[in-house]
């Protein structure tokens, strides 16, 4: 189904996005931390040059914060995540309390390894995924890590809950680069 993405990596990404529960507007212009991606409100505002790369990031960047907070999140994050751990503090939970480790675990390298599960699932090309030019210009080395499962992302990724890094009875999870689910509770 085509969304008039330019990029049909990406036409494919806002179709998952979607049927996942994320809500993804193509709006022309559309920009934010990325480049023609906005976070508004806990969902995306996309223009239709936007990259898969730069899409499954910002998407992995509300996917991995709990569903209480995901509206809490538009721009760079910073006053979202902020309330959102205000509101944690006000909560007196326990440091193991699933929903405080699941804040814990929603920054930058859970939605780059996020990004990666969800790239793989669609089938698009590593590159594509995470393309060279990005993270400052270390892209190559992110997939090689990514591919590797030692990504730094990739343990706090397990740590939430949606995956373990390797098989065990003692948690039957997938392994990642697969997820039990694909957006926090």
């Amino acid at each position: 189904m085509m969304m008039d993405m330019q990029c049909s990596h990406a036409d494919k990404a806002v179709g998952f996005l979607r049927e996942i529960g994320l809500s993804v507007d193509i709006v022309p212009g559309a920009t934010g931390f990325i480049e023609h991606i906005a976070i508004v409100e806990g969902g995306l505002q996309v223009d239709p040059r936007a990259p898969a790369s730069g899409l499954l990031h910002e998407a992995g960047h509300l996917a991995t914060i709990p569903t209480r907070f995901r509206g809490y999140m538009s721009g760079s994050l910073g006053a979202g995540m902020k309330r959102a751990f205000e509101e944690l503090d006000q909560m007196g939970l326990e440091p193991d309390d699933p929903l405080a480790r699941a804040m814990v675990q929603c920054s930058d390298p859970e939605a780059t390894a996020w990004a990666w599960a969800a790239g793989k699932a669609l089938d698009i090309p590593d590159e594509k995924i995470v393309q060279d030019h990005e993270y400052e210009g270390t892209g190559a080395w992110i997939r090689k890590c990514l591919a590797a499962r030692s990504y730094l992302g990739i343990n706090g990724m397990s740590h939430a809950g949606f995956c373990v890094l390797r098989a065990t009875p003692y948690r039957p999870l997938p392994v990642y680069p697969e997820l039990a689910f694909w957006l926090q509770p």
